[in-house]
């Protein structure tokens, strides 16, 4: 993951992300909902979500080192979401991803931190998006790709990917 790609994916991940609060989610896989927010609103008229396709820990602050994979807690899929439920209503105040890797931190109005593993040599860990958009055809994600890669996808202002 380069400088550019990293900064052009924190750029679009906060749009999308901060000030937002956890209002929902799926059970086919592992999708959050997120509520719009003061600063997209006006821009987005879909669902945003975040796909979770690896493994998740719940922090009670930001913690000083990434986690290392096979440190992380192994939990079955009810584990997973009863952590995902605690978090209902709270608002994302911060979005961050860890430099080599895509590995995302969503840190909490409560400062907990959610922290998605976000590196595949086969498949992509994580993806936040807005689904069903009526506003335009501006195309919103950022996608964990496999090789500690990104794809970003959204309007030239924000993503501004050089």
């Amino acid at each position: 993951m380069d400088k550019a790609e990293r900064d052009a994916a924190l750029r679009t991940l906060r749009f999308l992300c901060e000030g937002t609060r956890l209002e929902g989610l799926t059970f086919y896989g592992l999708r959050l909902l997120l509520s719009e927010s003061d600063n997209n609103s006006k821009r987005i008229d879909g669902q945003i979500y975040i796909n979770i396709e690896s493994p998740i820990c719940l922090f009670k602050s930001m913690p000083k080192n990434i986690p290392v994979f096979n440190e992380l807690p192994k939990m079955e899929s009810i584990e997973s979401l009863k952590i995902i439920c605690e978090l209902r209503l709270k608002q994302i105040v911060d979005v961050s991803l860890s430099i080599e890797s895509p590995h995302l931190f969503l840190t909490f109005e409560t400062g907990e931190v959610l922290f998605i593993w976000g590196q595949h040599d086969q498949y992509e860990s994580w993806q936040v998006g807005v689904s069903d958009t009526a506003i335009g055809d501006e195309h919103w994600e950022v996608v964990a790709c496999p090789n500690d890669s990104l794809a970003i996808w959204g309007a030239d202002d924000i993503v501004r990917y050089t």
